[in-house]
């Protein structure tokens, strides 16, 4: 009498089922804890990695035989976040760029211990990226970002908060290049003025939203994004005291919303931040670096 077999998951289609149905349910700790049990088991995480679009690793501390593993099979990512990843290096961030020449969103906030040189597979072979969020990274030189205006041409989302090493004049090459750029947060650089404005307002027609707190800018800066820029939809301006109703009211009578914090008894209430949720949580994401600035950030943030 023949003996039955008993079926187990392995029977089921790999790439149809395992891979398409089943690992998108696993964290990637758990795709790893996974890949350990068998050399099958191996080789199906190796094919969920292989066909991944998506690796977001924020404040996560992992191995180099861990990295070495996405490197190898992570090849078709379209997204990336290595944001508050203290442990990061120059070599693993190339290494995996650098194999993924069609991203298209690439986070690096808070890493703090990178340094210019990373960015170079981004800027010379990531030729459809799109967002590039850089929030306190004060190793962003003024060098790199004239490469990125010369080598990039469809940034739309772009976060440079508080570089504080870049110059004003980069900036001015880099909106000029990057026409199509529709949310731009330029908060705590002190170094940018009004002659930034009137840069984006004269070339920045698909603006919806831009972050200027805590940026040497006044109303007629202001003033000129509101005559011009008629795209735009938010407007943050924390912190900068030579901004006043004068201008603000321009924006709001366009329809524009903006977020000011002041002390002077004499301005309005601040008006309902959007009209979509969209644009809701842009705002809602470039504010957050005035709390984490503050003291309030978290471990545990995603």
């Amino acid at each position: 009498m023949k003996r039955t077999r008993n079926i187990h998951i392995f029977d089921l289609y790999w790439e149809d089922i395992l891979v398409s149905k089943i690992m998108p349910y696993l964290s990637l700790e758990e795709c790893f804890t996974f890949r350990c049990v068998s050399r099958t088991c191996l080789e199906i995480v190796n094919m969920y990695l292989a066909k991944l679009k998506s690796l977001k690793m924020m404040n996560k501390v992992f191995t180099p035989t861990t990295f070495e593993v996405l490197v190898l099979n992570c090849t078709k990512l379209r997204l990336l976040n290595f944001s508050v990843c203290d442990t990061i290096t120059d070599t693993e961030i190339m290494s995996i760029l650098s194999r993924n020449p069609g991203l298209i969103t690439l986070n690096l906030n808070y890493c703090h211990t990178l340094t210019a040189k990373c960015l170079q597979p981004a800027i010379l072979y990531c030729n459809n990226l799109r967002v590039l969020k850089l929030a306190r990274c004060a190793w962003l030189t003024t060098g790199a970002m004239e490469a990125l205006a010369l080598h990039q041409s469809k940034l739309e989302e772009v976060d440079i908060s508080y570089c504080v090493n870049i110059s004003e004049g980069c900036v001015l090459i880099f909106i000029k290049k990057f026409r199509q750029l529709k949310t731009f947060n330029l908060e705590g650089n002190l170094q940018i003025t009004d002659k930034c404005l009137y840069t984006i307002s004269k070339y920045s027609n698909c603006l919806r939203l831009i972050n200027v707190s805590s940026c040497d800018i006044t109303d007629k800066g202001v003033m000129a994004l509101a005559l011009h820029c008629q795209s735009l939809e938010g407007l943050v301006v924390r912190r900068c005291m030579k901004v006043t109703e004068t201008s603000l009211r321009l924006m709001r009578n366009r329809g524009v919303r903006f977020v000011r914090t002041t002390a002077l008894s004499h301005m309005q209430p601040e008006p309902q931040l959007c009209s979509t949720q969209r644009l809701q949580r842009s705002v809602s994401n470039m504010c957050t670096h005035t709390e984490i600035a503050s003291g309030k950030y978290s471990r545990g943030m995603q």
